[in-house]
């Protein structure tokens, strides 16, 4: 194993243990949610000087919905990339994934809408997705009071922001919507399958657990959304016309045949996919950059990925 993957989840353990605290999956949803902001402020450290951030609400089918904008140096008119963050559909927002999305905005020289959609279960699918398609509209058409260029727009994600970039394509592609010049896929779930090799070979241990990812399911399903539709599992879909993929993911990952499987899928249909797996990496290493060199690697990498795609 790379030797600061293992310090890492030794680290990780340890303090697990140290702390007496109750897995995520046996906790209610609002205490994990509390609990996960807690700890990926450890990750969001040191975040890049020269990104201004700004929070800000934008009208969404159920109500307001709060974006953070992160804006490069620069004078723009920028590339835009919506940004949607991952945590299962049930934790995570904005400010969790600030780190990750202030080092697109710097490295890539876009402009990052990163979108708070509604999470589970107070609000099951599809209400996550309803929210994240319409910020994409909103960000597309109002790009120039962000300073922004609308015609040069990608969609990315990560594990569930992943899963939910890829239904938001189908989504839009589906209602004549907008078209992204690139879905950027960092270790999304597109498949609702819990029992692939992957997840039962990495779903111990290594930062996300099969458990926890039943445990997601399980609430984002909860209002009988059905596992078969392709808004929630996109490989089950018509993949034809999407924009073309960059996918990311370690080979530690539970979530690693997710990306193998959706990226034949997606090649399968003729659309451009290009997949990387960074060995012996586990789930969120591009968040844990300032731990990982490679993590530090792959947000290059899709960094490189939006310049090319929104020249």
């Amino acid at each position: 194993m790379d030797p600061q993957v293992e310090a890492l989840l030794q680290m990780m353990a340890a303090q697990a243990q140290a702390s007496g605290a109750p897995q995520m999956w046996e906790l209610p949803a609002d205490v994990a949610r509390a609990n996960a902001d807690v700890g990926f402020a450890a990750f969001n450290q040191p975040m890049p000087a020269t990104v201004a951030i700004a929070d800000r609400s934008i009208p969404g089918p159920a109500g307001q919905i709060p974006v953070k904008v992160f804006t490069p140096q620069g004078s723009g008119p920028f590339p835009l990339l919506v940004f949607l963050h991952g945590g299962g559909w049930v934790i995570g927002s904005p400010d969790t994934h600030a780190k990750l999305c202030a080092e697109f905005a710097e490295g890539a020289g876009v402009v990052v809408v990163s979108v708070h959609y509604r999470l589970a279960p107070e609000h099951p699918a599809p209400a996550s997705l309803d929210d994240c398609v319409a910020a994409i509209r909103w960000a597309v058409e109002h790009a120039g009071e962000l300073n922004a260029d609308g015609s040069r727009f990608a969609v990315g994600g990560d594990s569930a922001g992943g899963n939910l970039t890829a239904a938001s394509m189908l989504r839009l592609r589906d209602e004549g919507g907008p078209k992204a010049r690139l879905q950027l896929l960092l270790y999304g779930a597109f498949t609702a399958n819990n029992d692939l090799p992957s997840v039962i070979e990495n779903g111990e241990g290594k930062i996300l657990t099969r458990k926890a990812m039943e445990w997601f399911y399980n609430h984002y399903l909860s209002g009988g959304a059905d596992p078969e539709d392709p808004y929630i599992a996109p490989i089950k879909g018509d993949l034809r016309g999407l924009p073309p993929a960059r996918l990311i993911v370690g080979s530690l990952d539970p979530l690693l045949d997710d990306s193998k499987l959706f990226a034949k899928a997606l090649e399968a249909a003729g659309v451009p996919a290009t997949l990387s797996v960074y060995q012996d990496q586990p789930h969120v290493f591009l968040q844990l950059s300032a731990f990982l060199d490679a993590g530090k690697r792959g947000v290059a990498e899709g960094c490189d990925a939006l310049r090319e795609a929104l020249k």
